[in-house]
């Protein structure tokens, strides 16, 4: 493996890789700290000590403490990119709809153009089918690529279908614990791991750009501008896009997609008062799952807090032999999210950690306390539902305690695109 566009610590870790550059990992500009890993100027995140080694005190930074420490009395290193390609080819199994072709048509022209684009497409429009194309290009002129999502979740299933897909490309998986095992000219990260890099990357693709981290930190972001080469095209798939990020595109940057791949509208959100207890069973729930098992359907029910959560589930657990919980702080998350794809798992309670990054059959969705949650997240948790071709509809049940403009909101916005798609002849 070849270290090309990376940053690096250790020099004694490259081969036949050529040098660019060396910074001091933190340096002092104008009386103010700059960390020349990951770029980051927050005072607030660079700490002193005595380092042993140089015998004097020296500077370092915590925000990518994780990806080797940065520190004012070493250099890192930065390694010269290098392009290399190939054929290109990728297989698709289906055809295009007419919204799909329109899309992957105007990322391709961005992409060979180094030109930035923002595709607003609902939940289930097949955004990750309509960037092969534009991929396809890229590696065909020899462009560095990274497919990169806050979500590990989200990475790892567009990784299978990018590998599905791009089947002779050597596809780097990377996420905290998984590093690259090829010469990083076709990568798939969490945004994170885009620290590893300088002026690599000729297209980014960024999935989920609305999704937790990022859309709260301006580093991640800065951190893809520093991972890009100097010509790059960044592309950026959301359906629920907010002001700032709207704000910087105009209007012929912006695709809206408003209909599913395969045709059918988006399952609308049903508001019902219905208070859940963490201390009492609720006949209204557990109907509903009852049901839901003898339909053979699949539920997922959502809560806003975690130890609430599994409070309720410590009650229904009793009622159903294939049911479980799952969080962004659970150590078995992986696990159960893998036993949930292989059908060992009829009933999940979860954070919105499961709001994005999974499609499954069958599937329905209950809300529990909906008026906490914001309008991007009901929009994404609705998302979940009849993303299937076999199964294109299903139910989105929002349990409330009094309804908010942002329950209203996401409803509006759903019911909106679904006339668009309709109008535009898209959904029937």
């Amino acid at each position: 493996m070849k270290l090309y566009g990376r940053i690096c610590h250790d020099l004694n870790n490259i081969t036949t890789e050529k040098l660019k550059a060396s910074k001091p990992g933190v340096a002092n500009v104008q009386g103010k700290y700059i960390c020349h890993q990951c770029g980051n100027t927050d005072q607030t995140l660079f700490f002193q000590y005595y380092c042993h080694h140089c015998n004097k005190e020296t500077t370092y930074c915590r925000y990518c403490v994780n990806f080797g420490k940065a520190q004012s009395c070493k250099d890192i290193y930065i390694i010269e990119s290098k392009r290399h390609r190939t054929d290109g080819k990728y297989r698709l199994d289906f055809e295009l709809s007419e919204q799909q072709r329109i899309a992957s048509e105007n990322i391709q022209r961005a992409v060979l153009k180094y030109e930035h684009l923002l595709l607003h497409a609902v939940t289930g429009a097949g955004k990750t089918e309509m960037i092969f194309a534009g991929i396809s290009a890229a590696r065909q002129k020899g462009d560095n690529i990274a497919v990169v999502s806050p979500r590990v979740d989200v990475v790892k299933e567009v990784y299978l279908r990018l590998t599905n897909a791009f089947k002779d490309e050597q596809i780097d998986l990377m996420y905290e614990g998984q590093f690259a095992q090829y010469n990083s000219t076709f990568v798939v990260a969490t945004v994170h791991q885009l620290m590893r890099y300088d002026g690599h990357f000729n297209v980014v693709i960024v999935d989920e750009v609305d999704a937790f981290p990022l859309e709260m930190d301006q580093q991640l972001m800065h951190t893809i501008q520093k991972a890009s080469a100097a010509s790059a095209s960044h592309i950026y798939l959301t359906a629920t896009p907010n002001k700032q990020l709207l704000s910087q595109f105009n209007h012929s940057q912006i695709i809206k997609l408003p209909a599913r791949y395969h045709g059918h509208p988006l399952p609308i959100p049903e508001f019902q008062f219905n208070t859940i207890k963490e201390t009492k069973l609720n006949p209204k729930l557990l109907k509903f799952l009852k049901q839901q098992i003898e339909h053979e359907r699949k539920t997922f029910v959502f809560f806003h807090d975690i130890r609430f959560m599994e409070k309720v589930f410590n009650i229904y657990r009793h009622y159903f032999s294939k049911i479980e919980y799952v969080s962004s702080i659970d150590p078995k998350r992986h696990e159960k999210v893998t036993r949930l794809r292989n059908n060992e798992i009829d009933i999940m309670f979860t954070t919105t950690i499961l709001e994005r990054g999974i499609t499954l059959e069958k599937l329905d969705v209950v809300i529990v306390n909906t008026e906490k949650f914001n309008s991007s997240a009901i929009i994404q948790i609705a998302g979940r539902v009849g993303r299937k071709i076999a199964y294109p509809n299903g139910k989105v049940l929002c349990y409330h305690e009094g309804l908010t403009k942002q329950m209203m909101h996401a409803k509006n916005e759903i019911v909106k695109m679904n006339r668009l798609a309709f109008q535009k002849g898209w959904i029937t």
